[in-house]
């Protein structure tokens, strides 16, 4: 597999990204127009049903508490990098579980650091391909970060993820739709 390049948006002219459009149903995305800035800016007078996290700070229904009042969930974004394999030795004498937020680029980058989260019992999710705020990307480029970082962990793992957390819990109602569409559940956190 030819990959995209590494922290960049991932083309949506491929023929990979063509054919997963192909099998999305988009049509009913709420038509918002796409954030712009770095970060993201609020925008004056914003409709409350964008329900944008950064802004309104509105959560709809991504997950944010463990189920379990006495459970508290330790999560890591933005690996595997070169620095991982010490936190996974620091986790393992600790007895201590994760969830890994894993960037596409820094798996194809990083796949046997990867491959040793899932076998010391870690669990991994998406954080998308290259970090780029969602809100400002076209509903088909959110489509190729998720498919290409999907595409990445399964190609490497086996492994199929089904959680996401956005790059800056930057997230309104139409990348949930989004999101949604794709079987994602949108994990995010408290301050």
């Amino acid at each position: 597999t030819v990959y995209p390049t590494q922290n960049a948006v991932p083309p949506i002219d491929s023929p990979e990204v063509q054919r997963w459009l192909k099998e999305l149903d988009l049509s009913g995305a709420p038509a918002f127009q796409l954030n712009t800035g770095a970060p993201p800016a609020c925008p004056a007078n914003l409709d409350p049903n964008v329900c944008y996290r950064t802004c309104q700070k509105c959560h709809a229904d991504d997950v944010l508490i463990c189920p379990d009042k006495d459970t508290w969930g330790l999560t890591f974004d933005d690996g595997p990098t070169d620095q991982t394999p010490d936190l996974l030795t620091f986790l393992k004498s600790s007895n201590t579980k994760a969830t890994f937020f894993l960037l596409g680029s820094n798996v194809v980058k990083y796949p046997e650091i990867v491959k040793t989260e899932i076998e010391h019992g870690h669990h991994i999710a998406s954080h998308t391909w290259s970090h780029h705020a969602l809100t400002t990307l076209s509903n088909e480029q959110i489509v190729a970060e998720m498919k290409w970082t999907e595409k990445a962990i399964e190609d490497f793992t086996g492994y199929r993820v089904k959680y996401m957390r956005p790059p800056y819990g930057d997230i309104d109602n139409r990348v949930r739709f989004v999101l949604k569409k794709m079987g994602y559940i949108v994990v995010d956190w408290t301050s």
